[in-house]
């Protein structure tokens, strides 16, 4: 009989990690190098994540950083051109870089809002492409995961204008890519967690008012984690997901089913 532990393993993979510096991105990536995998990581400030480093020498696994603009395609080239040169190959990509500019829909600017757009929708469609024509679909294998958020499906009463927007199509994204590489044996879906405390939002959850706003709406009574997160991860980027493609898991402890 299989054993389908094995399933579940990253062992041997290679996997890149956009904003892999911190916040979600970076406990994605300890998580995957916990599950022996090689792990990319680029950021603006990739040097900041040295527990990462330290972490692949304590597991023997490969560990690299990368300072990258997303946003520019020539960087992005350059990066994929060090990963083909120091790598094989590419199984895994999980964009996990993003950002949100906190103002009213009637008070945002035109720089602003592209610069939201540009990093969370224009910066994973620009890595998403150069990964897979680089390896992805030449090896007939890829893994594709894509960090939304429920903002992507419900709206809020304020300050998310560009943030959900952008989110709404990281999903039609994910989903159009799963239908058109599903030839190459490349599955593409993504996350969709309610709020998970980072560097982008601890102001926010600061505010006692706002956190308890947020945890009353959540049937299980509390804002996620990096574990909620990195499981889910850790479960589509396996082999355990191989049918799995084209889908969107809100992980937000039933708000949207609340809604």
């Amino acid at each position: 009989m299989k054993n389908n532990n094995n399933l579940f393993s990253l062992k041997g993979k290679t996997a890149l990690i956009t904003g892999g510096s911190s916040g979600l991105g970076h406990a994605i990536a300890t998580a995957f190098l916990q599950a022996k995998a090689n792990v990319i990581i680029c950021a603006r400030k990739p040097y900041t994540a040295t527990d990462l480093s330290d972490l692949a020498n304590e597991l023997g696994v490969h560990f690299h950083s990368i300072c990258c603009d997303i946003t520019n395609s020539s960087d992005v080239n350059s990066m994929i051109s060090q990963i083909a040169q120091e790598f094989q190959t590419l199984d895994i990509l999980v964009n996990s870089a993003g950002i949100n500019r906190l103002c009213k829909a009637e008070d945002y600017d035109e720089e602003t809002f592209s610069q939201v757009l540009d990093i969370n929708i224009k910066g994973t469609f620009l890595v998403t492409r150069a990964v897979a024509n680089q390896f992805m679909i030449s090896q007939k294998y890829g893994r594709i995961l894509n960090l939304s958020s429920v903002k992507g499906t419900v709206g809020a009463t304020e300050n998310y204008l560009a943030y959900c927007t952008s989110k709404g199509a990281v999903n039609m994204y994910t989903k159009q890519l799963a239908c058109e590489w599903g030839k190459y044996q490349i599955t593409c879906n993504a996350i969709a967690p309610t709020f998970v405390k980072t560097n982008l939002n601890t102001a926010q959850l600061a505010d006692t008012a706002f956190y308890n706003s947020i945890v009353e709406r959540i049937p299980l009574g509390r804002i996620g984690n990096f574990e909620d997160i990195t499981c889910a991860a850790l479960y589509f980027c396996s082999d355990a997901a191989k049918f799995v493609s084209g889908q969107i898991l809100h992980i937000d402890g039933g708000l949207t089913a609340l809604q």
